[in-house]
């Protein structure tokens, strides 16, 4: 019978092999895109589940709550903070203080044949300053050294694989030996650890003992101050085995309760909360290492749309088969007549759905493949990782055969096979309505209201991105060349001979140093006191360190007053239209001579007022913000250059930095530049919209050339005659 069934479908798509080809391409098409959002979405939702505790494992957040106010969220934690949770959360079986930094590693020189060489931490890269209980939470492959005692005492390195071979050619030599943190703090390999994968958000190079961090305070900006919070310095904790995540609250709530009402006199409640690690990839409210933030909602508009499409190509085939209806009556009715049963005609017309179902994932396979190494203009899916071979594929290409053989095939198949004999008998080519007309037209319709809400989705999200392009941020990002350099009390020496030398250069207009650019993601903040009141605000501002050239070099607008005069110290500052709101304040005039208290000591002078302007994406609000100079807190430094012969300009730049800096290790952008990869997510959103849209309209498109082409095939008799 099988047989028998085998050999009927594949002479029935010999005698109709237009309408063979059209369903299996438009079949193929859905499939093929379904697949690789497929594959999007299972790598994307696989974050961060590589570790054997991933269910247990938490970060610890900073909360600031007032009210009429929108509740705030950092990842930031003071670092007395750490101390008392440390010691006071029995749900903490293990935790782990984390500073990020982004410094350079030096490998000493040999000989003259193998001289010094250094090796700088990508921009998508990190390191992290850890504990030894962070390879307790994290449970990583160890290559080389143990994991016990390793970040003991200071001066201790741990380094990844491939950080290991970039700086010793072989991994296996790495331990044992001697490096130098920005050339200034020798430390020593202990151990080797294997790279982490792609799909997690710590893609570290090397980790460094955490009581370096403290034999170096002001390298690495440790402080020991309620009120002051910085981005960089987080904890990790692994809950005990059932732990209670609203029991874990209420401790947490407890650490530093009397100190924050006191900074804040109990106007705004800080406390502390948990994130889970399972939302550390799906949170863009708060910060992380990773290379990419995914919203879950865009997560459900990929697999809705894979979705969507492998719907619009079964109606597709629904169309066309049913459309057939009336060309293959007789063979019904012949075969009825015959003896033939309607569960054998239904057996006969979901083999050929097999057949063609099984065809177009071949097809789709091919397509897919081809396709793959593009889905970097769509998404973060790695090209190294395996695709037909990964036994998740497999299975959905299971359910996919499963559930599209059951949508496109049981409809046409009953239809067809519900046919009485003598009406099938009586039914022609040329005439009659047929099976399914009207299910056919809305079938169309519906297929272009999806292709419709399809592009317009990719419109908004083109109109979307350019707003962004265009969007006045508040300052000039054009013709900006960014780089850092250490911040160590030689370098700091050295900063006024770099600005000095970098203004001779060629091409080069204006010079600023500071903490960093005016749009990042780094988030500073601390508690103040305006003028002469009482007590401190109910809220945090953030904060930006820079020299007096940062105005003119970044284009930022005043409002009222002057930029501060140069300074090496927190004199004097200025804050931007949204601080002066939140003080209650309306015209910028009136704070200009004004004083606030920084922290719980530093007084400063308000010099003047700007406009706001952007310091995070354009996804969050304008912060309250002070600007002020603190000449040892500079690492980064922005340089406005001429358009003409710019690959001159920044190789004088480089030249430069060379000679003021030869122990340092160059890396420089533009600012628009990583301005731009702040929104590369939005970027790829935008291209998926558009390239799936556009498969939505040639399936849709597809189907309608086939009922075009059957409905001429009906009507050849009637054309001929007229």
């Amino acid at each position: 019978m099988i047989l028998n069934h085998l050999k009927i479908s594949l002479r029935s798509f010999r005698k109709y092999r237009l309408y063979t080809a059209i369903n299996v391409i438009g079949l193929a098409v859905g499939i093929a895109a379904s697949l690789l959002l497929f594959r999007i979405v299972k790598y994307e939702s696989g974050f961060n589940r590589n570790f054997a505790h991933y269910d247990r494992i938490v970060r610890v957040t900073n909360r600031h709550e007032a009210a009429g106010k929108e509740p705030l969220e950092y990842a930031c934690i003071p670092i007395p903070a750490m101390d008392v949770m440390e010691s006071t959360v029995p749900q903490f079986e293990k935790m782990t203080r984390i500073k990020e930094v982004w410094s350079a590693l030096t490998v000493p020189g040999e000989s003259e044949a193998r001289p010094a060489r250094k090796f700088a931490v990508g921009s998508d890269q990190v390191a992290f300053f850890v504990e030894d209980a962070f390879f307790e939470i994290f449970d990583l492959n160890w290559l080389a050294g143990d994991a016990r005692g390793a970040m003991a005492d200071p001066g201790k390195v741990v380094l990844s694989r491939s950080w290991a071979e970039k700086c010793f050619d072989n991994w296996e030599r790495a331990p044992g030996q001697t490096l130098m943190i920005d050339n200034i703090i020798p430390v020593q390999v202990v151990g080797v650890v294997e790279d982490l994968p792609p799909d997690c958000d710590f893609p570290i190079q090397y980790f460094v003992s955490y009581p370096t961090v403290k034999a170096y305070p002001d390298l690495f900006f440790y402080s020991d101050h309620w009120g002051s919070c910085s981005s960089n310095n987080q904890v990790f904790a692994l809950l005990t085995e059932g732990a209670d995540r609203e029991a874990t609250r209420a401790a947490l709530a407890k650490v530093g309760a009397e100190e924050y009402s006191k900074l804040n006199d109990g106007v705004q409640h800080r406390f502390h909360d948990l994130q889970p690690l399972a939302d550390l990839h799906y949170n863009e409210r708060l910060s992380h290492s990773g290379t990419h933030y995914m919203n879950r909602n865009r997560l459900k508009v990929l697999s809705l749309i894979g979705i969507l499409i492998l719907v619009m190509a079964c109606f597709n085939f629904i169309n066309l088969a049913t459309a057939q209806a009336t060309m293959r009556a007789k063979e019904v009715g012949i075969k009825k007549t015959l003896g033939g049963r309607r569960e054998q005609l239904i057996g006969q017309f979901m083999t050929e759905t097999a057949l063609l179902v099984l065809a177009s994932i071949l097809v789709s396979l091919v397509l897919s493949s081809l396709a793959s190494p593009l889905l970097h203009h769509v998404s973060h899916v790695p090209s190294e990782l395996p695709f037909l071979t990964d036994p998740a594929v497999g299975l959905f290409l299971v359910a996919v055969f499963t559930g599209v053989t059951l949508l496109a095939g049981l409809y046409p198949a009953f239809l067809l096979s519900g046919y009485r004999p003598a009406a099938a008998l009586h039914l022609n080519t040329s005439g009659g309505k047929g099976g399914g007309n009207l299910l056919r037209k809305t079938l169309v319709v519906l297929q272009f209201a999806v292709a419709q809400a399809l592009i317009i989705g990719a419109l908004v999200t083109i109109l979307q991105m350019d707003y962004i392009r265009s969007k006045d941020l508040g300052f000039s990002e054009n013709l900006i060349y960014t780089f850092t350099f250490n911040i160590d009390s030689s370098s700091v020496m050295r900063q006024a001979a770099l600005k000095q030398e970098l203004l001779q250069a060629p091409g080069v207009e204006q010079v600023s140093f500071s903490s960093d650019q005016p749009l990042s993601n780094n988030v500073w903040d601390t508690n103040f006191r305006y003028a002469d009141r009482p007590e401190d605000e109910p809220y945090n501002l953030s904060l930006k360190f820079c020299d007096a050239d940062y105005g003119d070099t970044y284009g930022i607008r005043m409002l009222a007053g002057q930029w501060y005069a140069p300074s090496d110290t927190m004199r004097e500052a200025v804050i931007n239209e949204t601080l002066l709101r939140r003080l209650g304040l309306q015209d910028p005039h009136e704070a200009v001579g004004q004083t606030l208290r920084v922290g719980s000591k530093v007084k400063v002078t308000i010099a003047g007022v700007t406009e706001d302007f952007h310091t995070q994406s354009l996804r969050t609000a304008h912060d309250p913000l002070l600007l002020t100079s603190r000449k040892e807190y500079y690492w980064e430094a922005g340089v406005k250059i001429r358009p003409t012969d710019l690959p001159a300009t920044i190789a004088a730049i480089q030249g430069v930095y060379d000679k003021v800096f030869p122990e340092q290790v160059f890396s420089g952008n533009f600012l628009d530049e990583r301005i731009a990869r702040l929104y590369a997510d939005d970027q790829r959103m935008s291209n998926t919209s558009k390239a799936f849209g556009l498969l939505a309209v040639l399936i849709s498109c597809l189907g309608l050339f086939g009922l075009a082409t059957h409905a001429a095939a009906r009507r050849i008799k009637e054309i001929g005659i007229r």
